[in-house]
C-alpha cells in the first residue's frame, strides 16, 4: 500500500506560465567560437614570438672546434698574434681587433671580464648585427665567438 499526499500549491504549479529563455542561434555560436579561436591563436603567436629563445646558430658546436682551438692558441701565445696599438696606451691582439679567418669565414671573439677591442665591444656594430655562435667556458678564460651578418 502506498500513501501519497498532494499539496494544494503543487496543483497550482502545473498551470503556472513559464517565461521562455532566449537562446543564441547557430550563427551567433559560430561567431563566438571564431572570436575565441582568434584570441587563443593570437595569444599563442605572442607567446611564440616573445617567449622563445633567439634563433639557434647556423653552426653546430662540433663545427666550431677548430675556431675554439684557434682562439685558445691565440690567447695562450702558441700562435703568433701581434699586438696592435689601439690608443691611450692600450694594445690588443690583431685577432681580437679584426677577427680571423677559418675555412673562409671571419670569426670574432671577446673575452668576458677583460678589456676587448672587437667590433661588438667597441660599439662599431650592434647586437642585432651579429650571430652569437658559442660561449666557451671550459678553459681558464670564458670567451664568446660570433660572426657578423
Amino acid at each position: 500500500m502506498i500513501h501519497a499526499t498532494t499539496h494544494a500549491g503543487a496543483e497550482g504549479a502545473l498551470y503556472e506560465r513559464t517565461v521562455p529563455v532566449r537562446r543564441i542561434g547557430p550563427r551567433t555560436l559560430n561567431v563566438l567560437i571564431g572570436v575565441e579561436l582568434l584570441l587563443l591563436l593570437s595569444a599563442l603567436a605572442w607567446a611564440l614570438l616573445y617567449l622563445l629563445p633567439p634563433a639557434t646558430p647556423l653552426a653546430a658546436p662540433t663545427d666550431l672546434r677548430p675556431v675554439v682551438d684557434a682562439i685558445r692558441d691565440r690567447l695562450s701565445g702558441a700562435v703568433a698574434d701581434p699586438l696592435v696599438p689601439v690608443g691611450n696606451g692600450h694594445s690588443a691582439r690583431a685577432s681580437n681587433l679584426r677577427g680571423f679567418r677559418v675555412d673562409g669565414n671571419v670569426y670574432y671573439y671577446y673575452v668576458e671580464g677583460a678589456k676587448n677591442f672587437d667590433p661588438l665591444s667597441r660599439g662599431v656594430i650592434g647586437q642585432d648585427e651579429v650571430e652569437i655562435l658559442l660561449r666557451e667556458e671550459s678553459g681558464e678564460r670564458t670567451f664568446v665567438i660570433y660572426r657578423v651578418y
